[in-house]
């Protein structure tokens, strides 16, 4: 299965910041998009293309509040919602599928699902 990511762009409109390489791993299919959601508020959002995997953090002042981590990947994208942009994420593994929805105006908020099929 294919690992469909929105282009920079669509994070560059949607947040105002552009994907990086992501550092700790010093893998260049690694990528990382931190977006400010407050001055005391970041999300942070990483991806591997070729791992298909994407990891979701939240943090306040600087300390990790969510953590959520998924493999088998199939889209990673931004939705426009009346609040303002979400992160989108979808997700396969044999017999279930899943989609994490994350949102950070007006407020922080993460709706995860997971079911079979």
């Amino acid at each position: 299965m294919e690992f469909v990511v929105a282009e920079d762009e669509v994070r560059l409109s949607a947040f105002g910041v552009l994907p990086q390489a992501e550092k700790a791993s010093g893998d260049d299919w690694v990528r990382e998009v931190r977006v400010p959601v407050s001055v005391t508020e970041e999300l942070h959002v990483t991806w591997d293309v070729i791992g298909r995997s994407v990891r979701v953090r939240y943090e306040q002042s600087s300390k990790v509040v969510v953590d959520v981590y998924r493999e088998q990947a199939a889209l990673l994208t931004i939705e426009a919602h009346e609040t303002g942009p979400v992160v989108a994420l979808e997700y396969y593994a044999e017999g279930c599928r899943g989609r994490t929805c994350v949102q950070t105006q007006p407020t922080f908020a993460l709706q995860d699902n997971f079911l079979r099929t």
